[in-house]
């Protein structure tokens, strides 16, 4: 027997223990989803969640003064959604409210729809402003990425300054480490600098849209290092390496004509590559600091006495043109008294990987006139192509070309490491299962009711089908639930991934180290 629990932390502390945070009784339907849906993909969809509630008696109506929720059905309150098979408590999704939905009518249905998302708006939200990073693996570049994150404190319990409820240090909340809401697997890869071109260039307004946020700069490490990036059930960032599904693992799930549905093609326009080119931007640094990234023209700042005064700036070259730098200084400090005080005034300067925070200070009041900021910049030489075809496929299957653009890789060698693991992989024509669908009965089980509660993002399966005479292991990228009719029917569809036919070689694992046999070398 399964016992579901589905909770909204209407009080966001965390504990889901409220005396209305349990609304399993009145759900009507739960959809949710997480990971990704398509073969080969880096980075994930965000998670989502809808929730149906029963709303009779206007619980769930957040303008209903009398509901026992007033006040407290708002976004960000975290949802939960749990199972008990007598054995384990797993959690199957966590995430919070972006939107409440009531059915209007009192004649109608009487409902309440709960849209909830995972953590992906909050990094998309984040502008980065990291320091540039120089000779860092690629899971300490995301995890100094996801610092910049503000991630709601009933999962991280992160501690937030001066926000009442979140800064009792070991009592409401904790110090914050990237563990907390994060998994990352040590990269394969160590980057000589990241940070300096996340620079988006002028949009198709007559703003410059030049920010970069954390999800887009977390791609650009993915994308470098050939890995993947998700969110896992617990609401947790997951970061895999390149090498996370090149070994082999445990066969966790064998579907043999058990699924009621299954997607499959033979040799996909999507997958089926031949002609592989990747672009690296190599970077070059100016040979002395005396560069000027950025200077304060025509304008005058006011500082007030004793008030800080922050600014943020970006570099730029000669043209006007967002570049990255190193060894920033400010120079040139001009200003001038504020009022009839004799005026002082310093500049402090945290340099980030394209522009930086100067804060100016005055114990006097002052007004400054001339600010520059120095330092070495680096600057964007070029793209080099790095390209990767297998002539025989383009004869018989015609030219299928795969461009990949990678903003953080500036060596052509491991561009082409790339470019040749993706020509090797998809030259040939395959029959790929893309997902796999099963129902069971939500309470009792039954089926693969088993495999439901416990298969989830990068499980190995097999799948083999009659009627298409296929048969291979696959990895799990991606499922989405539908639990209806009172938790009675469950149906669950797992995105699937191919696992390797050929492992690369590792050195002492059985099967796996007869180079040239069993096995291949990779990168």
């Amino acid at each position: 027997m399964t016992i579901w629990t589905i909770s909204i932390d209407w009080d966001r502390n965390g504990d889901y223990a409220g005396t209305y945070d349990d609304v399993t009784s009145r759900v009507l339907q739960a959809n949710w989803f997480l990971g990704m849906r398509k073969p080969y993909q880096e980075m994930a969809h965000n998670s989502m969640c809808v929730i149906v509630l029963s709303n009779a008696d206007r619980r769930f109506s957040p303008d209903y003064a009398t509901s026992p929720l007033h006040g407290k059905i708002l976004p960000q309150r975290p949802i939960r959604i749990q199972s008990n098979d007598g054995t384990d408590t797993r959690t199957h999704w966590l995430g919070w409210i972006e939107a409440v939905e009531p059915v209007v009518n009192k004649y109608g249905q009487r409902v309440t729809k709960i849209l909830a998302s995972g953590p992906l708006p909050y990094y998309k939200a984040a502008e980065t402003k990291l320091a540039l990073q120089e000779d860092k693996r690629t899971d300490e570049i995301i995890g100094e990425l996801l610092k910049e994150v503000v991630i709601p404190p009933a999962l991280s319990r992160a501690w937030i300054l001066d926000r009442s409820g979140n800064s009792e240090v070991g009592e409401t909340t904790y110090l914050a480490d990237v563990t907390a809401y994060s998994k990352l697997d040590i990269g394969q890869l160590t980057l000589g600098m990241a940070g300096d071109n996340w620079i988006r260039e002028a949009g198709f307004n007559s703003l410059s849209q030049d920010n970069y946020d954390v999800y887009r700069a977390i791609g650009d490490i993915t994308a470098a290092e050939h890995g993947k990036f998700m969110f896992s059930r617990d609401g947790k960032a997951e970061f895999w390496n390149r090498h996370h599904l090149l070994h082999e693992g445990t066969l966790k799930a064998t579907f043999d004509d058990t699924m009621t549905e299954m997607t499959y093609t033979h040799a996909g326009l999507d997958y089926l590559k031949n002609d592989v080119i990747v672009v690296c931007h190599p970077c070059k640094v100016s040979d002395t600091s005396d560069n000027v990234l950025w200077e304060l023209g025509d304008s005058v700042i006011r500082v007030e006495k004793d008030k800080p005064r922050p600014l943020y700036v970006k570099f730029e070259d000669e043209s006007g043109n967002r570049i990255g730098a190193k060894e920033v200084t400010v120079t040139d400090l001009e200003f001038e008294g504020h009022g009839t005080a004799t005026a002082m005034a310093t500049a402090t300067v945290e340099a980030k990987a394209n522009g930086a925070e100067i804060t100016f200070i005055s114990t006097t009041g002052a007004v400054v006139t001339k600010c520059v900021v120095k330092g070495r910049k680096i600057i964007d030489s070029g793209q080099i192509e790095a390209k990767a075809i297998d002539v025989g496929s383009i004869v018989d299957y015609g030219r299928r070309t795969l461009r990949i653009n990678l903003p953080s890789i500036d060596n052509i060698e491991q561009a082409q490491y790339i470019a040749d693991f993706e020509r090797d992989r998809r030259k040939d024509p395959v029959g790929m299962t893309h997902s796999i669908t099963v129902l069971s009965h939500g309470k009792k089980g039954g089926g693969q009711h088993t495999q439901q509660l416990a298969l989830t993002l990068g499980d190995l399966v097999r799948a083999k089908e009659t009627q298409t005479a296929h048969d291979a292991k696959y990895h799990v990228i991606g499922e989405a639930h539908e639990l209806t009719h009172g938790a009675t029917l469950w149906k669950t569809t797992w995105y699937v991934e191919p696992a390797p036919t050929v492992y690369p070689w590792e050195l002492g694992v059985s099967g796996h180290s007869n180079l040239g046999i069993s096995t291949r070398l990779t990168y």
